[in-house]
């Protein structure tokens, strides 16, 4: 019985050695390809500060230049509504303006013949 327990501990420590072995291999691969993918990673980082770099030395507005442009846009739009459209409540509350009575011409009155006096004969 003795010899029998020692056999399943043999297998036991092997199939624990072999676990291990292979924990210890994926963390090395996991490893190695987190470093792979830094240095990918890196390189595309300095690539694009680059770009902008360019980018900027001949004029071309960074995104955070073009979306403060169109926030501002939006504002200036709200208020440029706000002025030339003027509230409900205050186009209600305005008198409207009276239309200029337009006159006709007068009617030209019909000459009226008056009767002509008789001459004596």
């Amino acid at each position: 019985m003795a010899k029998k327990l020692k056999k399943n501990d043999d297998q036991l420590a092997d199939a624990v050695r072999m676990s291990s072995q292979e924990i210890w291999q994926a963390g090395l691969a996991a490893f190695a390809k987190a470093q792979d993918e830094e240095g990918k990673f890196f390189s595309m980082q300095l690539f694009e500060e680059r770009v902008l770099r360019a980018l900027s030395s001949i004029g071309v507005p960074s995104r955070q230049e073009v979306d403060a442009l169109h926030l501002r846009i939006d504002q200036l739009s709200a208020q440029l509504a706000a002025l030339t459209d003027p509230p409900a409540t205050a186009k209600k509350a305005a008198p409207k303006a009276e239309k200029p009575a337009v006159k006709k011409p007068a009617a030209k009155k019909a000459a009226t013949k008056k009767p002509a006096a008789k001459k004596a004969k």
